[in-house]
């Protein structure tokens, strides 16, 4: 071995592991792992925990989970709760309108015909019996009504009170078979007689002149003939003209104002009085 070569041959060694640091330090620089490397040089240790930290932190986070899950179980639970109380909320907001809108409608009509004292009254029963149509109303005796008072809705006639007790009512619907008033149509003043259709039935004005010509769409209302009602109360709207040329008449089938299936609020017409014109049916001396 040549001695003299000995200084070369370390020096060029240095070269090399220096040429290599210096690559080896521009791919850190290069990776952004630089600044971790002098760290480790500087501070073996704590680059050594910090490694050991990031390795177990996953380990920790599904240690943990469960708990985690429980806890997002119960703000799910909660939240459910929430949405079912303000569900509940709403609902009675919702029913709370539709009261609102039902009396609104009814002081509206008591506002279009003021010359009468009303009583406001719930319905609180419906007659399923076929032989009449009729609803119990939550108003009686004690609050002043009686035998044959007139009764109303917000869009007009319900019907007419046929028997009383001290703290409730039954009242006779237009619908019902048996019932028979006089009625007048709005625009030709066309008379005739509104008789009921029963369950499920329609409505007819029957003995109307061949004389008037009416339409589909005219309004139907008491005509106040008779006494049993007072004048121009709405009954409903025509929606079928029936001329009988061979018996000298025709009749109107009339579609109630009223939805009588929905009824909940009712007005108890308390100041008019059925007039009792049966006397004038008989013939004179009889």
């Amino acid at each position: 071995m040549n001695l003299n070569d000995v200084p070369q041959r370390i020096r060029w060694a240095t070269f090399v592991v220096l040429a290599g640091v210096a690559l080896f330090l521009a791919i850190l620089d290069s990776s952004g792992n630089l600044d971790a490397a002098i760290g480790f040089f500087r501070d073996p240790m704590t680059a050594v925990l910090s490694w050991t930290s990031a390795r177990s932190d996953p380990i920790a986070d599904a240690a943990a989970g469960p708990d985690d899950l429980d806890t997002a179980r119960l703000e799910i639970l909660q939240l459910q709760s929430r949405i079912e109380e303000l569900e509940r909320q709403n609902e009675e907001l919702r029913e709370i309108q539709g009261e609102y809108q039902i009396l609104l409608d009814l002081f509206n009509r008591a506002r279009q015909a003021p010359d009468y004292r009303r009583l406001t009254a719930a319905v609180i029963g419906r007659d399923t019996s076929p032989a009449i149509r009729s609803i119990i109303i939550d108003k009686g005796a004690d609050d002043g009504v009686t035998v044959g008072m007139p009764v109303e809705g917000a869009r007009g006639l319900v019907g007419q009170v046929f028997r009383v007790t001290a703290n409730s009512a039954q009242v006779a619907l237009i619908t019902d078979n048996a019932s028979a008033i006089p009625a007048r149509l709005g625009n030709s003043r066309a008379t005739g007689v509104l008789r009921g259709g029963g369950l499920g039935g329609l409505m007819v004005i029957d003995w109307i002149d061949l004389k008037f010509q009416f339409e589909v769409g005219e309004v139907a209302l008491t005509s106040g003939l008779g006494g049993k009602f007072p004048q121009d109360m709405p009954i409903g709207r025509v929606i079928e003209v029936e001329r009988r040329e061979a018996e000298l008449s025709q009749r109107a089938v009339v579609q109630p104002a009223v939805d009588f299936d929905s009824l909940e609020i009712v007005f108890v017409i308390t100041d008019f009085r059925p007039i009792d014109t049966e006397i004038f049916n008989a013939p004179p001396g009889g």
